[in-house]
């Protein structure tokens, strides 16, 4: 149960976790939550541009960004150099 007064929206560290000898962690409860991850979720695993670690989205929420990335025609044109706004 979250604390009354507490924003969960505004939440960004959850705790610390600790890798096991076969590479695994386990996602804090209160993150699993909040974020709505469930057993058999599939989460996308990114490196971080500054190599400081891993940033992990749920497959289902980048296949919505993808649909709304292949629909924008204005994305392609920018990608290819086309308009230069």
């Amino acid at each position: 149960m979250k604390p009354r007064g507490v924003c969960s929206k505004q939440r960004i560290v959850y705790g610390i976790v600790t890798v096991s000898g076969k590479g695994q962690i386990a996602i804090p409860v209160d993150a699993r939550r909040d974020l709505d991850i469930k057993a058999g979720d599939k989460l996308l695993v990114l490196k971080r541009k500054d190599e400081a670690g891993l940033v992990l989205i749920k497959l289902d929420k980048m296949d919505e960004l993808m649909f709304l990335i292949q629909e924008n025609e204005d994305f392609f044109k920018k990608l290819k150099g086309g308009d230069k706004k």
